[in-house]
This record gives structure tokens, C-alpha cells and sequence, in this order.
């Protein structure tokens, strides 16, 4: 069974913290969890070993952007009118691949049925080219990644202990190139944007229409279904997932190094 959870906004650093706690307790309750869920503010998340050199400060500050470090790794993502996803499990789960590239394009996979099922046709290819910059997620190259007429679609990344596997992803449901690009020191903002509008894409733009979260949510149920063989049960976070979040959620947090 998969337990969805349809996860209120919270600030970037409790939803860090809450997709790891979900995942340590997945160990000991043999289950899991697909979490859907948005940002109480803006907020820019890095990935685990990326370097704070070239963010703007000035301009995050004054735009009021929070900065989090992801458990994962890949490069920055702006989580602002967007869905983020996360799928947690326990290492044992016969039901995913113990392999990092198996285990990851499984759940693309399902990622791409959850598309499928809100009329869009996706595929999972092999990155091609290199990006043109160093931080930004969706100018990263990646293994495998969903795409919609040859534009990313999707940016994940992927967390492994020795008990549990954490996914997560962010789906933009209209990118804001202005503030992306911004939040970090670039002098060619214009090419760098002109870059992103060739090589990405969103979900307003591909159906031409407004979308809203339940709607992508209901996909979800039926991609996941689809793939995992599952059934899947609507939840909630549970006390103890709460508690250990609040425990852990000050190591996300990420503030300007003075000199």
C-alpha cells in the first residue's frame, strides 16, 4: 500500500524536514508515502553539496525569498507556483528497485502515467547536452529525465541511507524565469532566460489552461496505482512525523555567510 498524503504549505526548512521524517519512520512501519505538497513562501532550495557563492543575496532578501539545503543533491530549484512531490520507502521494499538508476526510473515512470493521465504526453530520455550554467536544477544535465516535446519538465532527485530511499521533485506549474535567474549573480540574465524557455517547460504552457492542485493530485493516484501495483490510501502526517520534523527542520535552514 502507498499512503498519499495532500500536504497543507509549509516554510521550506519544515518541508525538508518532513519529507526525511516521513522517510526514517517508513523504516519501521514498512510503508510508503507519497507526499504532494506546496511552500508557504517562496523559497529556493540547493541541492545538499551545492556552494552559496554565486546566490544574490540582495535580490533574495528584498524579494523575501527562504533558502533551504535539500537532503538530496542536483542544483537549485525555485519552489514557487509549483507542486513538489516526494515518494519515500523503506530499503527492503520488494516493490522498488535497490538500484539508484532502477529505483529512479521506476518512479519517473510513474511520474510519467501521473502526466499521462492529465492528457500530457511525456517521455523519460537521456540528457543530451550540457547546461550553460552551474546552479540552476533545470539547466542540469541528468541521467534520465521527463520531458514534453523535448523540453524538461520535471527536475528530481534522489536521497539514500542505509534503511530508506527518498525521491523528490518539483513539477512548475508556470515557471518564474525572472526570479530563478536572479537569485543569483549572473551578468547574461537574458541569454541564460532565452536558454531555460527553449529547454523547459510547465504545465500551464503545455495545456494551454489553468490547473489546479487536486487535479494533479488525482493524476498522482492513478500514475502511482498504475506502476507500483498499489493501492493507494489517502492519509495524513502523523504526530510523530511532525514532532521529528520540528526536531530537524533548523538544519535545512540556510542564511548569508558574512565575511
Amino acid at each position: 500500500m502507498i499512503k498519499i498524503i495532500v500536504d497543507e504549505p509549509y516554510e521550506g526548512s519544515m518541508n525538508m524536514a518532513l519529507d526525511i521524517s516521513i522517510a526514517k519512520l517508513s523504516t519501521i512501519r514498512k510503508i510508503s508515502t507519497l507526499r504532494i505538497y506546496q511552500w508557504k513562501y517562496p523559497t529556493l532550495s540547493l541541492g545538499k553539496h551545492q556552494k552559496t557563492n554565486n546566490l544574490n543575496w540582495e535580490f533574495i532578501k528584498s524579494n523575501n525569498i527562504s533558502i533551504v539545503r535539500r537532503p538530496s543533491g542536483g542544483r537549485a530549484v525555485l519552489h514557487n507556483n509549483e507542486i513538489t512531490y516526494s515518494f519515500s520507502t523503506f530499503v527492503s521494499n520488494k516493490n522498488l528497485p535497490n538500484n539508484l538508476l532502477a529505483s529512479y526510473m521506476k518512479i519517473s515512470q510513474a511520474l510519467i502515467r501521473s502526466l499521462h493521465a492529465l492528457g500530457i504526453e511525456a517521455d523519460l530520455e537521456r540528457s543530451k547536452k550540457e547546461g550553460v550554467t552551474k546552479d540552476l536544477c533545470y539547466d542540469a544535465p541528468s541521467f534520465y529525465e521527463v520531458k514534453v516535446n523535448g523540453k524538461k519538465l520535471i527536475g528530481s532527485a534522489q536521497y539514500r541511507t542505509a534503511n530508506f530511499i527518498l525521491q523528490h521533485g518539483s513539477i512548475p506549474i508556470k515557471h518564474d524565469y525572472e526570479t530563478y535567474i536572479n537569485s543569483f549573480k549572473y551578468s547574461h540574465t537574458d541569454w541564460i532566460k532565452r536558454h531555460l524557455i527553449s529547454s523547459t517547460i510547465d504545465l500551464e504552457t503545455i495545456l494551454k489552461k489553468p490547473i489546479s492542485k487536486m487535479d494533479i493530485v488525482k493524476a498522482f493516484e492513478i500514475g502511482f496505482k498504475s506502476v507500483f501495483k498499489e493501492e493507494i490510501s489517502e492519509g495524513f502526517l502523523e504526530q510523530e512525523e511532525i514532532i521529528l520534523a520540528q526536531k530537524m527542520k533548523n538544519n535545512f535552514i540556510v542564511l548569508e555567510e558574512k565575511n
